[in-house]
């Protein structure tokens, strides 16, 4: 897990986290950007859908409404822990 409060002065507004492990942004869901682990497949498209991604939150003030509405992540937190 990573913790984005250890940037200390960094406005989480402004930050985002990329990577293949959803655990790794357990702490701030809304500042992650999940993507498909890349394993040497040349049919691979994720850097293209991380391009896409990046082209569109480059364009707002606060990147957690913008992951809110692209992943959701949250609500889906949400919802497995009341299956649990």
């Amino acid at each position: 897990m990573k913790d984005l409060r250890i940037l200390g002065n960094r406005d989480l507004s402004d930050v985002i986290l990329i990577d293949n492990s959803v655990y790794s942004f357990a702490f701030q869901l809304e500042n992650g950007v999940p993507i498909i682990p890349f394993y040497h497949d040349p049919k691979d498209e994720e850097l293209f859908h991380l391009i896409t991604y990046m082209q569109g939150v480059v364009q707002v003030e606060d990147v957690r409404y913008y992951n809110r509405e692209a992943f959701n992540l949250v609500r889906l937190q949400n919802e497995i822990n009341e299956t649990c």
